[in-house]
């Protein structure tokens, strides 16, 4: 019997990851949150707000934040969002814009983001993202 050690699949193909939505419009959120499950991803949590976004972080286990750029309302944008969530809950985030990345100025190597995922998106840009994002990920205990 010959044992196959090359395996197609590496963590970060099959790793489940736990994600919160830090997004502001629901259509949004709601499509996002489809994605990941289609993926085969959980959603921790959907927030409109970073305020929002930081209950989630207290309260919930959770790998990887996909947050908007634009985020609006309570608390700060995006970027603070982020910066936020790894700052109190050592939660990454993977940063989503409709904007050129140009544009997002130096805040945001503050919010030191897995990566970017440009607005308008599909299921398979989503997919990209979020392999690269985990092979920076540490392992889960």
């Amino acid at each position: 019997m010959q044992m196959n050690s090359d395996s197609s699949a590496t963590d970060a193909d099959t790793r489940v990851l736990r994600v919160l939505i830090v997004e502001d419009e629901s259509l949004v959120s709601l499509f996002l949150q489809g994605v990941l499950r289609d993926l085969g991803h959980e959603v921790s949590g959907i927030a409109p707000s970073l305020r929002t976004a930081l209950a989630f972080a207290a309260g919930t286990p959770t790998d990887l934040a996909i947050v908007d750029v634009g985020l609006a309302g309570d608390g700060g944008d995006g970027i603070d969002a982020a910066i936020a969530l790894r700052a109190r809950h050592g939660i990454p985030a993977l940063l989503m814009t409709g904007a050129p990345l140009a544009s997002l100025g130096d805040r945001v190597k503050d919010a030191q983001p897995l990566g970017f995922l440009a607005k308008p998106y599909t299921e398979a840009d989503v997919e990209r993202a979020l392999i690269a994002a985990v092979a920076q990920l540490p392992p889960r205990d």
